[in-house]
């Protein structure tokens, strides 16, 4: 008889606890939707948190092969006038 009346209480109390922190929630403008969001958005940041280094990698091996392609374009351009001028 005592635990059933614990546990009556006990789910009564989760019950306001619940209540009180949605209608806390709801009164600062938060919804379960925005909280939702942010919990998704936390998750997506940790999964591109822990992926830093190939991020990283491949990031600057883009960088390496534009500037790489870059300078030989200017060099095949510069090259080029130089041919054209000696056979002028």
């Amino acid at each position: 008889m005592i635990g059933r009346r614990r546990t009556v209480l006990c789910l009564l109390c989760l019950v306001a606890a619940t209540g009180l922190l949605a209608g806390t929630s709801g009164a600062a403008g938060i919804g379960v939707d925005t909280a939702t969001e942010a919990t998704s958005e936390a998750a997506a940041a940790i999964a591109l948190a822990e992926q830093s280094l190939p991020i990283a990698v491949g990031g600057f091996l883009l960088g390496a092969g534009l500037g790489a392609t870059i300078a030989s374009g200017a060099t095949y351009w510069y090259k080029n006038r130089e041919f054209e001028g000696r056979l002028r």
